[in-house]
């Protein structure tokens, strides 16, 4: 059989083109440090919320301290305030001025903690774009590294780049619609030889002709795009074995038979030619399975969550389907040859990420198209998390809310402001993917812990500056005697009665 003979019969086989990583910032490169330094992406992830609130952690103390500090004075100064309220009620812009003249008598500040408050928001916002960056990286090395267990797959069976494969004087004739024709001259590849590798070279390619083709060692064929056919008589007769799922072994024939025979009844038969080109493709595809369940598993999955880079919902699929995974990853610059090529110009430079491609490397994976990613977990201990660290805050705030206005308008736009954080926490946790709801459900965590102990600590501060406060004032009054705080006069008081 001739070289027109063989490109008129034979199909053509779908192979990828070059695929290309996201590029990231050092934000996004600390990440992907952590996470593949300690080999579980959920724990990398909280490793690295660990340090961003390390990072803020300075600023979220003196923010905490300061505000714990305005409260108790306020706390100090609460019947002045009181009496204010019931002075001015009737006149809120006199309220207001008399309470600053109170505020600057007794070095209170309502404003202190609001630059450590801005810079922990300015984090906050950094997370956020950092996690999305991420997520459209993780994304797509999870795709590439699928789409090159494809092309790994066949790469074997392809025609070798050597001398007496290359016919680089082929002549493809081409009818136009209107009834010319068209030659166009190309290179073909074609194995013409049978290997001694144990791999059919059955697939050769073709290729528009440069007469520069062979500078450089052959880089221009290596290069430019190809068009891939499968010599379905070559593998047709080839004896070599290949291993099923239960453990035996079946030749390239005896696969193709099979699926010749199944298609014998149905409305569409499928030919010798076209189930060579089915089989391989199938085969390739299985690999890309294997490699989905060995590794690509292990580098998105956490707990309950199948893939960590897409929401912890049902909604969500750990395979997205070609629409989000365009979506997941529109956002993100390839690195190409040095340059930044966005993903809507990505087809300018490799057909790997386009619909056809993509279904034809994620088509047994079908059952992962539809699985629940998971069960809103994450979202809940979100807005949970969100809410309790709020209450808390608010609680050691009282008396500033309570006294910030003369009408109680404080305390309602303070539950007003509880009501949107919660609001916003969840609709970012819908938004995002469920690391970046690990993200937030640690860092609301550590804030918790961190106003309990500050809280707790500049409570006990306090209360010995005031204790040492009241024996000066004692041992002016009754030089000799010990001050006795009231709270350790009802323990002993206590201690008498059970007595």
């Amino acid at each position: 059989m001739n070289f027109l003979n063989l490109l008129a019969s034979d199909p053509v086989i779908p192979f990828l083109g070059k695929t290309y990583d996201i590029s990231l910032n050092w934000l996004g490169h600390l990440i992907r440090v952590l996470i593949e330094g300690i080999g579980v992406v959920g724990i990398g992830i909280i490793v690295f919320s660990i340090i961003l609130r390390l990072v803020v952690l300075p600023f979220d103390i003196y923010q905490r301290v300061t505000m714990r500090k305005q409260n108790i004075k306020m706390k100090e100064n609460k019947d002045k305030m009181e009496k204010l309220q019931k002075q001015y009620a009737g006149d809120k812009a006199m309220y207001n001025q008399k309470l600053m003249e109170m505020y600057k008598e007794n070095g209170i500040s309502m404003f202190s903690s609001c630059l450590p408050a801005i810079i922990s928001l300015v984090v906050f916002i950094v997370a956020i774009n950092a996690f999305n960056a991420f997520s459209q990286y993780a994304n797509m090395q999870n795709y590439n590294l699928m789409a090159n267990s494809y092309n790994e797959y066949l790469n074997p069976y392809c025609a070798e780049l050597k001398a007496e494969n290359i016919d680089d004087n082929y002549i493809i004739t081409k009818e136009n619609e209107d009834g010319t024709v068209t030659q166009t001259r190309h290179i073909l590849v074609r194995e013409t030889a049978d290997s001694q590798s144990g791999k059919t070279k059955c697939i050769y390619y073709t290729l528009i002709y440069n007469e520069n083709y062979a500078e450089n060692d052959y880089r221009y064929i290596k290069d430019t795009e190809k068009t891939y056919y499968v010599d379905a008589e070559r593998l047709y007769a080839s004896s070599e074995k290949l291993e099923n799922a239960d453990g035996s072994a079946t030749t390239w024939k005896e696969r193709v038979d099979a699926l010749v025979s199944a298609s014998a009844d149905t409305e569409t038969p499928i030919k010798m030619e076209n189930a060579c080109r089915e089989v391989l493709v199938s085969a390739a595809q299985d690999n890309v399975k294997h490699t989905y369940d060995t590794e690509v598993v292990k580098r998105m999955k956490f707990l309950w969550v199948k893939n960590i880079w897409a929401t912890d919902a049902t909604f969500k699929h750990p395979v997205l389907n070609y629409n989000d995974f365009k979506s997941s990853v529109s956002n993100g610059k390839f690195s190409v040859d040095g340059e930044k090529v966005k993903f809507a110009n990505i087809s300018g430079h490799t057909d790997a990420y386009n619909q056809g491609s993509y279904d034809v490397v994620t088509a047994k994976l079908s059952a992962e198209k539809s699985q629940f990613n998971g069960y809103y977990i994450l979202i809940v201990l979100s807005i949970g998390t969100i809410l309790l660290q709020q209450f808390v805050s608010m609680r050691s705030q009282k008396e500033q809310t309570q006294y910030s206005s003369v009408d109680g308008q404080g305390m309602m736009n303070q539950k007003m402001m509880l009501i949107i954080m919660t609001v916003m926490f969840a609709i970012f946790a819908f938004m995002y993917s469920a690391a970046f709801s690990i993200y937030m459900v640690t860092s609301n965590i550590l804030s918790l812990i961190m106003t309990l102990v500050i809280n707790k600590v500049v409570e006990i501060v306090m209360n010995k500056k005031e204790e040492k406060a009241l024996q000066e004032q004692y041992n002016k009054r009754f030089p000799g005697r010990v001050y006795v705080p009231e709270k350790d006069k009802d323990k002993k008081a206590g201690k008498k009665n059970k007595k």
